[in-house]
């Protein structure tokens, strides 16, 4: 008894909260099903007055059966949407597109549930069968999975069934879609033991689900007063789920649970699978573009649909953020998109080339020499991986174990050019001394130089470095490794002798990065970044050409002093 007088007298606290401002007119928000305990950092926030604080007044409509949240959004009768990704896609259209301006869930709730009893056994065994769906984007995702299990989709049938897995305990459908913090608790209190169940996650096939995500009207954006109230919505639902998941006990009080006449028990074990979905503190409302891309990788390839335009936008999000006094020179699309590039095949294979040219260097010093094969494999390997070996210990993290010991590739690409190195000077007896060779080496090393150097620029972009150490990790990868190889050979760097080496790395580093903060207004689209990234590399080979031509050095003070003395530059 003292325990529950605490406890509301604890709640009637946090309810004394102030308001900071007069509210504006109501700002309604479409629920995606009946009120329940997935929508709780919703209604802590309305409980809590934070909607209020932030001069908001909210009108929470409730979804159910047959409601789709975006159909309603479209007509009119809502400002703001709660729901899933495959929703927006499909009704997304010309006139009445939406957008995704901040997502809730950050993992998927969705099952297939089937019942043993009804003879499913596996998942192979849904073919021929009936699936219970409620057309809110779940039937998407189904005919997704039935593909990989390599049934044809005209083998089930999709019907709609009724709320709450209710289909599923009567035995009326043998497979129904469920969320695992509601229909699966729901059918289990029914009396259906678990043993009955076959549990089919779409996520154990590689299938992405976007699920819970605010959407509004794209046009609406345009508003700059609709903008700003939404970004103040957005605060205070973090708030709000923020206060869900430090406190749910309390967060149950605020659920209107009494309107479906719900088991107490049945909420609390819903909110405590829903907090494990909702996006932590720092990320809440972020759009997850990895998941996005997943998504319309699939709809493209298996379902031939383009994505609709403005599906999804970081603009409130950063602004979100920017409330919060955190403000990044580069959005996160722009990021993602030059971590994404990382993997690119086409990047790969620069950064193999210009780590097999930088090989090449070494072997060539080492022939130079007269090292033999072993003093030619670490010469070759140091230039070749020395520096970005430095770069990945500086940065840690994702970039560990280091590139070339997770991708054989590069470490046999490397061995390899030593060996066919090796037998083409025993062969041909001074041919790196001809002209034609030098010729070919030095380009070659121009432009092995500004693919690693932009290498080590996409790599600090993409580990969310400052952007001071963009241009430091540009000069390192390229200049690491031959200073590396100079200390073996007990010779002075030559950059360190008025050289211009990787002044250049740093140029195109920040011309690499002059173009992301152009790429920050085409968050779309990737192809602002692949961009930037293409031109710091002409740009560094245009300036590396133009300083071979030229021989343009700049003096160090012991060459001005005694001209082709002590202090004089080795020739390269």
């Amino acid at each position: 008894m003292l325990g529950h007088a605490i406890s509301l007298l604890v709640l009637a606290m946090l309810l004394a909260v102030p308001a900071r401002a007069e509210p504006d007119a109501p700002l309604r928000v479409q629920l995606l099903w009946y009120h329940q305990s997935q929508f709780a950092g919703l209604y802590v926030a309305e409980a809590r007055r934070h909607f209020e604080a932030e001069g908001l007044a909210v009108e929470f409509i409730e979804g159910g059966h047959g409601i789709s949240p975006i159909h309603e959004l479209q007509e009119g009768n809502a400002d703001i949407a709660l729901a899933w990704l495959n929703n927006a896609w499909e009704l997304s259209a010309p006139g009445s597109r939406v957008t995704n301006i901040g997502q809730v869930f950050t993992g998927s709730g969705f099952v297939v549930l089937c019942r043993i009893s009804s003879e499913v056994y596996t998942p192979g065994d849904i073919e021929g069968r009936q699936i219970g769906v409620w057309k809110l984007g779940d039937e998407i995702v189904i005919r997704e999975m039935l593909r990989r299990l390599g049934i044809p989709e005209d083998s089930v049938e999709l019907v709609r069934q009724q709320p709450n897995g209710a289909d599923l305990i009567s035995g009326l459908l043998p497979c129904g879609s469920a969320m695992t913090y509601n229909e699966y608790w729901r059918v289990l209190e029914a009396g259906v033991p678990a043993s009955d169940l076959v549990i089919v996650d779409p996520a154990d096939f590689g299938i992405p689900h976007i699920e819970d995500g605010f959407y509004v009207k794209t046009e609406r954006l345009q508003d700059e007063a609709f903008r700003e109230k939404v970004v103040r919505f957005l605060q205070a639902a973090r708030k709000g789920w923020w206060e869900a998941e430090m406190a749910p006990t309390l967060a149950l009080q605020t659920v209107p649970w009494s309107i479906q006449e719900l088991d107490r028990d049945h909420l609390r074990h819903m909110l405590e699978s829903v907090n494990a979905l909702v996006e932590d503190r720092e990320s809440f409302g972020r759009f997850d573009l990895g998941r996005f891309q997943e998504v319309a990788h699939n709809k493209r390839i298996h379902e031939g649909k383009a994505m609709p335009p403005r599906l999804w936008t970081h603009d409130i999000w950063n602004e979100l953020r920017a409330l919060d006094g955190h403000t990044a020179a580069l959005t996160p699309a722009t990021r993602h998109y030059a971590a994404s590039a990382v993997d690119l095949m086409v990047f790969k294979v620069l950064l193999l080339f210009g780590v097999v040219i930088y090989a090449l260097s070494g072997i060539l010093e080492g022939v130079k020499r007269g090292y033999d094969f072993w003093g030619l494999v670490i010469l070759a390997f140091l230039s070749a991986v020395g520096g970005g070996t430095i770069r990945d210990l500086m940065i840690g993290g994702d970039q560990l174990p280091l590139y070339y010991v997770k991708d054989p590739v590069y470490p046999v690409a490397i061995f390899s050019m030593v060996v066919i190195s090796a037998l083409v000077v025993s062969t041909r007896e001074g041919i790196a001394d001809t002209a034609t060779f030098k010729t070919v080496k030095t380009y070659a090393d121009i432009i092995g130089f500004s693919m690693l150097a932009a290498t080590g620029a996409l790599i600090a972009v993409a580990a969310n470095l400052a952007w001071f150490w963009v241009p430091v990790m540009a000069a390192l990868t390229c200049a690491g490794g031959g200073m590396l190889r100079d200390i073996v050979i007990n010779q002075e760097p030559k950059t360190f002798k008025g050289v211009i080496y990787e002044e250049v790395a740093v140029v195109g580093a920040l011309v690499f990065l002059a173009g992301l903060l152009l790429a920050n207004h085409f968050e779309e689209s990737p192809v602002p970044v692949y961009a930037s990234l293409i031109v710091s590399i002409l740009i560094m080979i245009l300036l590396r050409t133009v300083v071979q031509i030229y021989g343009i050095r700049y003096p160090s003070p012991r060459s001005r002093a005694k001209p082709g003395g002590h202090g004089s530059l080795p020739a390269e």
